[in-house]
């Protein structure tokens, strides 16, 4: 299992948006927006493959401009 803590930028990404977005073996939970339209996201994979994976489907989300990872969390 790998967690992650992620900021999505972006002028107006839509947290509605990254909710319903579905990653096969990743779940995320929006924490928050963050002033200036970002959003910081909280997202559990089965593996780091799976995570990046994530990472780059949410790049891909309209309206993001970065996808920072702000916090990483490998359990054993």
């Amino acid at each position: 299992m790998v967690e992650s803590l992620l900021l999505i930028k972006g002028p107006a990404v839509d947290a509605e948006v990254l909710r319903a977005l579905s990653f096969g073996n990743a779940k995320q939970v929006v924490v928050g927006p963050v002033p200036g339209g970002s959003v910081v996201l909280y997202i559990a994979a089965e593996s780091a493959a799976d995570l990046g994976r994530a990472q780059l489907d949410l790049a891909q989300v309209a309206g993001v401009t970065a996808v920072v990872t702000l916090a990483l969390h490998l359990l054993s």
